[in-house]
């Protein structure tokens, strides 16, 4: 995934996540500095309403997004829609 901006959306495939099982994606952002904090929301999308995403590691330039599809037993077939933030802040 390529953006830019502090804020926006970010739509994933519409593939099969399997039950307790998670993925990861980078998401190159030129407005992300290493110290900044990344906000997200699943906006739509997952079939189950069990997925969820986290920021796993920050970077200049870039962010990592896990989704995990914490349901027991059922597949995730939906395509996520992520509402994301950066939160700029300086690193001590």
């Amino acid at each position: 995934v390529v953006c830019t901006g502090m804020s926006g959306a970010i739509t994933t495939q519409a593939t099969s996540l399997a039950a307790q099982t998670s993925v990861a994606f980078t998401v190159t952002n030129t407005s992300v500095a290493i110290g900044d904090v990344i906000i997200l929301s699943v906006r739509s999308g997952p079939t189950g309403l069990k997925t969820i995403a986290t920021v796993t590691t920050v970077a200049a330039g870039s962010f990592q997004i896990n989704l995990f599809n914490t349901d027991a037993s059922v597949a995730d077939t939906g395509a996520a829609i992520i509402n994301f933030a950066v939160i700029k802040a300086v690193s001590a």
